[in-house]
C-alpha cells in the first residue's frame, strides 16, 4: 500500500496505519522500521511551514507515537480513554426532577411511631438500612415500623444513632433479593447545585421538593435542647419531611433533612441538612454515638437588639447565652441569661460554631473552664465544670 504524496491529516493517521497493523498481521508494532522511517518522512514533508511551531511539534510528536505505539497499547488506551470520557459525561448530565422521583420513590419511606406517622426516611442500604432523623423516634419504650412505597408495613430496631447530627438508622427484617435503596453520592453537593427531597409533610404521603444548596460547609444550629450539626439547602420543607433523604441531580443521597429555619414560627425557607460524611460514618460504624454537651445555647454578639448592644463596654467579644437546660452546670451556678461567654479553656470564641467546635472537641465528663462577664462590665470571672453527655 502507498501513501499519497501530500499533506497528511494528523487525525487520518491512525486510521491510514491501521491496514499495516491488519492487513500485515503485525501486532506488536504499528510497521516494520522501513515501514516507518518512510511515514516519518511523509508526516515531515506535510507540516513544511503551513502550520505554526506549536502545532508542528505537538501534531508530529503525537503522530510518532501512534506510529511506534504496539496495538495491545493502543488498545488499552482507547479503552480507557472511552471509560473516563463516558464517566465524566455521566457525570454531568443530571436526571429530570421527574426521573429523580422516580428513583428515589422507589426507596423512600415512611416512618411510624406507636402506629402514628412520625417522619419520612429511606432505604440507603440494600440489607434494609433505613435513614431517618433522631429527632422522628427519640422517645424511649416505643414502637417503630417502617411504611415502604407498596404499603407493606414492617417492624424495625435502632441499628445506630448519631444525635449530634440528627440522624437515626434503622434495620428491617432480612428480605429475599434485598430492597431497593437509594445509592450516596460520592462527594459533596457544591453550592448552587440542584437537590431534591421525597417526604410526607403533614400526613400528605411522598410529595417531591426540591432546592439548591445553599452552603456545604458544616454549621452548628441549636434544636432545644441540643446542637445539630448542618449544612444549609434553600427549600420549603415542611413538618413531616424531617427524617426524608436529599438527593442530587442523579438521585444519589447528600444529606438528611433535619430542621427548618423558623422565625416566631414562620418558616424562612432554610433547611437544616445532615452533611453525607456523618451518615457514612455512622453506616459504616453502626453504633450510638456520644459527644460532649455543655447544657446551654449561644447567640453571636452581633445578633443582639439594639437595647443589649447599647450596654457593651468598648471592645466587647464573645458569644451570649440565650438558653439554659433545667439542671444544667450554669442553672446550678446561676449564671443569668445574657451573660457573655469570652473564652472556653483561654480560647476566644466569637462565633455560634466555635462555641460548638470547642465543647465538642472534649468527652463527655471532661471539665472545661469558661470565662464569663456581664455585658456592661469588663471584669471577668471563671466558671469551672464537666460536661455532660449527649447520645
Amino acid at each position: 500500500m502507498s501513501l499519497p504524496n501530500k499533506q497528511i491529516p494528523v487525525l487520518l493517521v491512525p486510521l491510514i496505519v491501521a491496514p499495516y497493523r491488519i492487513n500485515g498481521h503485525r501486532l506488536p508494532y504499528l510497521s516494520t522500521n522501513r515501514q516507518t522511517l518512510a511515514l516519518e518522512s511523509r508526516l515531515r514533508s506535510a507540516y513544511n511551514g503551513k502550520t505554526t511551531v506549536v502545532a508542528k511539534s505537538i501534531f508530529y510528536r503525537i503522530s510518532l507515537v501512534l506510529l511506534k505505539t504496539s496495538l495491545t497499547t493502543m488498545y488499552y488506551v482507547a479503552v480507557f480513554l472511552l471509560l473516563t470520557t463516558n464517566s465524566l459525561f455521566a457525570q454531568g448530565r443530571e436526571l429530570t426532577p421527574d426521573r429523580v422521583n422516580q428513583r428515589v420513590q422507589l426507596a423512600a419511606v415512611e416512618v411510624l411511631v406507636n402506629g402514628r406517622l412520625s417522619g419520612s426516611g429511606a432505604v440507603i442500604d440494600r440489607d434494609g438500612i433505613v435513614l431517618t432523623a433522631a429527632h422522628v423516634a427519640n422517645a424511649r419504650d416505643i414502637t417503630i415500623e417502617v411504611l415502604l412505597a407498596n404499603k407493606i408495613r414492617l417492624p424495625a430496631t435502632v441499628y445506630g444513632k448519631d444525635a449530634s447530627h440528627d440522624i437515626l438508622l434503622l434495620r428491617l427484617p432480612e428480605k429475599d433479593g434485598g430492597y431497593n435503596a437509594i445509592p450516596l453520592a460520592r462527594k459533596l453537593p457544591l453550592v448552587g447545585s440542584n437537590a431534591f427531597l421525597v417526604g410526607s409533610p403533614l400526613f400528605r404521603h411522598r410529595l417531591l421538593f426540591t432546592g439548591t444548596v445553599a452552603q456545604s460547609t458544616i454549621s452548628a444550629e441549636f434544636l432545644n435542647p441540643h446542637y445539630v450539626e448542618v449544612f444549609y439547602i434553600q427549600s420549603a420543607s415542611p413538618h413531616g419531611t424531617s427524617g426524608g433523604a436529599w438527593v442530587n441531580g442523579h438521585g444519589q443521597l447528600i444529606g438528611l433533612q433535619s430542621a427548618m429555619l423558623f422565625v416566631n414560627n414562620s418558616p424562612q425557607g432554610i433547611a437544616f441538612v445532615a452533611p453525607l460524611s456523618a451518615i457514612k460514618h455512622l453506616l459504616d460504624h453502626p453504633h450510638t454515638i456520644s459527644v460532649a454537651s455543655a447544657g446551654f445555647a449561644v447567640e453571636e454578639l452581633w445578633e443582639q437588639p439594639p437595647n443589649y448592644l447599647q450596654q457593651l463596654t468598648d471592645g466587647a467579644t464573645g458569644v451570649v447565652i440565650k438558653v439554659i437546660i433545667p439542671g444544667s452546670p450554669l442553672e446550678k451556678a446561676q449564671i443569668p441569661i445574657g451573660t457573655i461567654v469570652t473564652s472556653i479553656d483561654d480560647k476566644p470564641i466569637q462565633t455560634r460554631d466555635a462555641y460548638v467546635a470547642a465543647i465538642r472537641a472534649h468527652k463527655p465528663g471532661d471539665e472545661v473552664i469558661l470565662k464569663v462577664r456581664n455585658p456592661n462590665n469588663k471584669t471577668e470571672r471563671e466558671i469551672s465544670f464537666k460536661l455532660g453527655s449527649l447520645q
